[in-house]
């Protein structure tokens, strides 16, 4: 089984026991940066983060655009991960095959 990061195989299906074993990720999946919903949803953080820091509210709380970009990304990651690992009794290898994995 192949599959892609975001998609059903990914994130919505269950494949407890030994229907998976091994979850390769070859690289972050971000989200494409010019898809029109993406740039909104960073836009409008960013936009509310410095109206909170202008009226003097905790902008630390505050979630901006990137945050949000890589934060989402690594949701991603994890949804793919826990394809593999169902419950506590559950076993299989996760490799994760990008260098900046290393980095986080």
């Amino acid at each position: 089984l192949l599959a892609v990061c975001r998609g059903k195989a990914s994130e919505g299906m269950d494949f407890a026991d030994e229907k998976c074993r091994v979850v390769i990720v070859t690289g972050l999946p971000y989200a494409p940066p010019r898809d029109p919903r993406v740039r909104a949803k960073r836009q409008f953080l960013d936009a509310r983060k410095i109206a909170s820091r202008k009226n003097g509210g905790a902008a630390s709380k505050s979630l901006g655009g990137d945050a949000w970009y890589e934060q989402q990304a690594a949701r991603a990651v994890n949804q793919a991960i826990g394809r593999c690992v169902r419950h506590a009794k559950d076993w299989g290898a996760i490799l994760l095959a990008d260098a900046r994995f290393a980095d986080a």
